[in-house]
């Protein structure tokens, strides 16, 4: 650990671990506040994603950079199902096992999906395709939620987020050991909605548990754009430009969905 933490200045670990943080804790409110539908959408900024690159294309050349997003995007074909294995098991078990059940469930997706060749158009393709089989597969288990507020805990809420940025912090800091591969599969790992499936889950019940993670499998259509973008452009484009163009495609995505879902 000392090794790891050695290679990553003090600071970037610092802001990768409050990403995740703020993300859960927005989320949170805003489905306290405007419900499960935006509250999901909004899930898919790329507050975790985001950083995670920044930093890993300080560290990286370019090709690796273009081909760790092509393996984001599979990735997050593989967090589809993730969501999708939670809505389906959130009535029936406690929160932990559904995160645990659905972790497993993405590792199994990532695992087959890594043998495919990382280009945005595949990518994007086998994302489309399970995007959509996880919508609407999703929608027969949704119940009507009442959005029941359990007791509050800021501090446990904070400390889960801090917690799940350590993984962000470590996939940049070791990512000459872990390749494309595997940096860009785990860049793209569930680590937001693990914290933020459970977080709501454990406070407002599994019905706006499963609500807002099956909002989220939209959302997660940002976090793609966010990905196709950087592939494409990392190589064409400097870095900075290429990932302001990025997060734009990304901030586009979700503003998008979040005002459709008000809207309903």
């Amino acid at each position: 650990m000392d090794s790891l933490i050695g290679d990553i200045a003090a600071g970037q670990l610092l802001i990768r671990m409050l990403a995740t943080a703020v993300v859960v804790i927005g989320v949170a409110a805003a489905v306290e506040r405007l419900g499960p539908a935006v509250g999901g959408a909004l899930a898919g900024l790329p507050i975790v994603l985001g950083p995670g690159f920044f930093f890993l294309m300080r560290e990286a050349e370019a090709g690796f950079v273009a081909q760790a997003a092509g393996y984001s995007i599979l990735s997050l074909a593989a967090t589809q199902l993730f969501l999708l294995a939670y809505i389906v098991m959130a009535r029936r078990v406690p929160p932990l096992i559904c995160m645990l059940a659905s972790g497993g469930a993405w590792a199994g997706a990532a695992l087959v999906l890594k043998a495919l060749p990382p280009l945005p158009a595949v990518g994007m393709a086998v994302f489309a395709a399970v995007t959509f089989a996880a919508w609407r597969t999703g929608r027969g288990f949704l119940r009507p939620s009442t959005a029941a507020r359990r007791s509050e805990n800021r501090a446990m809420l904070v400390a889960r987020g801090l917690l799940a940025g350590v993984l962000v912090a470590a996939v940049t800091a070791m990512s000459g050991r872990l390749g494309p591969t595997g940096s860009g599969l785990l860049m793209a790992f569930p680590v937001g909605y693990t914290v933020l499936s459970i977080t709501i889950h454990e406070r407002m019940g599994a019905d706006t548990a499963a609500a807002t993670l099956h909002s989220a499998i939209l959302g997660t259509i940002s976090l793609a754009g966010f990905c196709g973008a950087l592939a494409l452009t990392a190589t064409a484009l400097p870095a900075p430009a290429a990932f302001l163009a990025a997060l734009l495609v990304s901030l586009a995505i979700t503003t998008t969905l979040a005002r459709r879902s008000r809207g309903r």
